[in-house]
């Protein structure tokens, strides 16, 4: 069922209190990873860590719409990192293949399961 309200009229209004806050925290930390990573060359791999944030930022966003395939695409890719991060040996590859905002994005994740019931 489609809501004829705008979309980020939606965003804003339709989750939960605490969503929205946690989309704008997303966002601040994908600007933070993506001026952070602005002087390496663009196809580089330095460029995961803001893939991450982009993958994750996107989701959330689509999170607050309350939609059920981004609540389920947000725990897949938290797992995801909890599986990389514990299977990576070097401490550089580890930095460079999870997330910066690691033990966050699993509360965040125990928000959507919990709210997932909601979701459309």
């Amino acid at each position: 069922m489609s809501d004829t309200k705008p979309f980020v009229k939606r965003i804003l209004t339709k989750p939960p209190f605490i969503f929205p806050w946690v989309a704008l925290f997303h966002i601040t930390m994908l600007l933070f990873s993506v001026w952070n990573f602005r002087t390496e060359p663009f196809p580089s791999s330095g460029w995961v860590q803001p893939l991450w944030m982009l993958v994750y930022t996107v989701s959330w966003i689509f999170c607050c719409d309350l939609k059920r395939w981004a609540g389920y695409t947000y725990i897949i890719i938290t797992s995801l990192n909890i599986l990389l991060h514990a299977l990576l040996a070097s401490h550089n590859s580890r930095e460079l293949y999870t997330n910066a905002m690691f033990p966050m994005d699993i509360l965040f994740t125990f928000f959507v399961m919990y709210f997932i019931k909601h979701f459309d």
